[in-house]
């Protein structure tokens, strides 16, 4: 394998495992071992698998491990290769998906939080303009008529968790709301009504009741958008930090 390589310096060293470290020969997810056929005499067609066809990149390499120790083979490295690579992304290309996803992701958790923010700052401002006995009647009514998606959200907001066969969620939201003083009575009607703006994804709609509601309470929105995005930071900062710690102990 020696005298080869000095015979031919310019030949690919490859490695039989799968990756390889920096500086190391080439893993396997890295090139794709050719199997050249030739043609079939008389113009006989025969169809070929990507292995067994050449390409503008086709190179020569020696195998440094492994069963196929010190053979010399043909193989394509370069992953943009059409005929060898036709569905795989460059690694630029890969990297670039993966960053726009994680602004996509945290983008939208901002948004989301900043709103669910909003609705609780909302919340404490509310005051009780009506008797108990009057905000339990709409309040009773309210969760009885609330839409499917809106039961399993107002539970989880209030910690209630229905078991299977037993008591509805929304019959376990009701018992529970009728030991509600009036302070949160008033709660929990303005927070049913703010319910689908305040868990909306989006937010271009002319009629964000969420928003009216945070301006009537002087919420101050970019206040809570800000605080929010701050506590992003932080956790994404304390997630990158913990794989480091981990490198310097071990």
């Amino acid at each position: 394998m020696k005298k080869t390589l000095e015979t031919k310096p310019q030949l690919i060293q490859i490695s039989a495992a799968w990756s390889s470290r920096e500086g190391a020969p080439l893993g396997r997810n890295h090139y794709v071992e050719l199997e050249i056929k030739k043609a079939k005499p008389n113009g006989a067609s025969t169809k070929l698998s990507p292995v067994q066809k050449p390409c503008d990149k086709m190179t020569e390499a020696i195998v440094m491990d492994g069963g196929k120790r010190g053979q010399v083979v043909k193989v394509c490295a370069d992953p943009t290769c059409r005929v060898h690579h036709p569905n795989t992304p460059s690694p630029q290309q890969v990297e670039r998906e993966r960053a726009d996803e994680r602004k996509r992701i945290e983008k939208e958790k901002l948004a989301i939080t900043t709103r669910h923010r909003v609705l609780a700052t909302i919340l404490q401002r509310v005051s009780a303009p009506l008797k108990k006995a009057d905000l339990l009647t709409v309040s009773d009514y309210l969760i009885g008529h609330l839409s499917y998606s809106q039961v399993p959200t107002l539970a989880k907001r209030h910690k209630v968790e229905a078991k299977k066969d037993s008591t509805s969620a929304q019959e376990l939201l009701a018992k529970q709301v009728s030991k509600f003083d009036e302070s949160e009575l008033c709660k929990l009607l303005l927070e049913i009504s703010l319910l689908d703006s305040a868990y909306q994804r989006s937010t271009a709609s002319r009629d964000d009741v969420l928003m009216d509601a945070a301006k009537r309470y002087r919420v101050d929105t970019e206040k809570v958008q800000k605080a929010v995005a701050k506590e992003f930071g932080v956790k994404r900062d304390r997630k990158t930090l913990k794989p480091k710690t981990r490198n310097t102990t071990t």
